[in-house]
């Protein structure tokens, strides 16, 4: 299975490049947020971690700007290691064209090894021939060069200068790095099978609050919780946990969670996630996950639904996660698609996936 990681970029005010090889590109705004400009290869390598939320190793992305893009800003990542064949290669290609449509393109591989990402770059233009792609270039984060360098007789690789400005750009829109992908994973690790004495406690005082109340009530004690303006805190987190222990009212925060919300929901998910021990992460995972999808955050969706791999599912939510995540489905389509998590997980979701792009084009 290929390790991929994707998001829209239009939540955070898009990408728009100009001039250096990557001309015209235009991409929705959000709000008053002007798109962030890119004009060099420098400003796109600069950018590529906040678009990510993690600092990339050893990977191959793409960035696509939404003038002529089915899914109006996108950014995509992939291991190198899961494409060392033309075959691993075609079908990345084949998962993001569609979703590329005819928006410009630039593609980074981020690699110690030159040799090895200016070969991924290689096989990804070949892959993608049918793809506007304006630059593609290798960076180990010190120095990069442009696979189109040759062409333009430039002949060498070039030093390697974070932009400040670019930096502090995708700052001010709320846009974090961490070092790497592992620590997301980390973060989202949970603490295992037992957890720490005071979400113990805050999970046994839950319990006690929800024991006696049928799904209905409990589902609407979650609606209360979340719709509050009290600080998000472990006693709100763990409360939420305990309740999507059941099948239910976990089903229900799924089909009702709207793109709106995703944010808040993102930050009780993500917190839950980090506290209570396995036995009870599936559900939470799995709407972390969507949230995250939902936010734009392809990463933290992926990170989830790789995790709930590894566990008994609840209400099909890790299935519908996880189908979701490998078709790159696009968020914005939540508004029109099925949102029954078992209608999801269905293997003809692509094919559902396929005609709600068909008709958005």
């Amino acid at each position: 299975m290929l390790s991929t990681d994707s998001k829209l970029l239009g939540e955070f005010g898009g990408v728009e490049t100009t001039t250096g090889g990557m001309t015209a590109l235009h991409s929705s705004t959000t709000g008053d947020r002007d798109p962030l400009t890119v004009r060099t290869v420098e400003e796109a390598v600069t950018l590529a971690p906040y678009l990510l939320g993690f600092q990339p190793t050893e990977s191959l992305l793409i960035i696509v700007a939404d003038d002529g893009a089915a899914c109006q800003g996108f950014v995509a990542r992939v291991d190198l290691d899961d494409l060392k064949s033309a075959l691993a290669m075609d079908a990345f290609a084949s998962r993001v064209g569609p979703l590329a449509g005819r928006g410009r393109t630039v593609v980074l591989a981020f690699s110690e090894d030159q040799d090895r990402g200016m070969a991924a770059l290689a096989s990804a233009i070949q892959a993608m021939k049918g793809m506007n792609i304006g630059d593609a270039a290798w960076t180990d984060g010190e120095y990069w060069r442009s696979i189109f360098c040759d062409e333009q007789g430039c002949g060498e690789n070039h030093h390697f200068a974070p932009d400040p400005t670019i930096a502090a750009e995708a700052v001010y829109r709320g846009l974090t790095v961490l070092p790497s992908r592992t620590s997301l994973v980390k973060t989202l690790s949970g603490p295992g099978r037992v957890c720490d004495p005071d979400t113990r406690r805050f999970l046994a005082n839950s319990r006690r609050r929800l024991s006696r109340k049928d799904d209905d009530a409990v589902a609407a004690r979650c609606r209360v919780l979340f719709e509050s303006d009290d600080e998000i805190n472990d006693a709100v987190v763990t409360e939420l946990a305990v309740a999507v222990q059941r099948p239910d009212v976990a089903r229900r925060l799924w089909v009702s969670m709207e793109r709106a919300d995703a944010s808040r929901w993102l930050t009780i998910w993500s917190r839950a996630v980090e506290i209570i021990p396995d036995r009870m992460a599936p559900a939470p995972l799995s709407l972390c996950g969507l949230a995250g999808w939902l936010n734009g955050d392809g990463a933290v969706a992926a990170v989830c639904a790789r995790r709930c791999e590894f566990m008994v599912g609840t209400a099909d939510l890790p299935a519908a996660l996880a189908a979701i995540v490998d078709a790159f489905v696009p968020p914005k389509l939540w508004d029109v698609m099925e949102h029954d998590p078992t209608v999801i997980a269905h293997p003809l979701l692509e094919e559902q996936m396929g005609e709600k792009l068909n008709l958005s084009a």
